[in-house]
């Protein structure tokens, strides 16, 4: 009986902070610069802004609008 309330509890801790560690990376997102300027390279971020990628200075951001 004791082992089945150990298994019991350790199941239930995993299953209630599994959603946890996915909510925590659904608020970033991965970036990645176009591959028609050649550069490979990626950034994260925030699922709330845009993914921007500066071709002159080659260097990408994160950020409300893009220019």
């Amino acid at each position: 009986m004791t082992r089945w309330i150990a298994v019991f509890g350790c199941v239930l801790t995993v299953a209630l902070t599994a959603p946890v560690g996915n909510q925590a990376e659904a608020a970033r997102k991965r970036c990645i610069a176009p591959a028609s300027h050649g550069a490979k390279m990626t950034w994260i971020c925030k699922a709330s802004e845009k993914c921007c990628y500066d071709a002159l200075f080659r260097r990408g951001g994160c950020r409300d609008r893009c220019f």
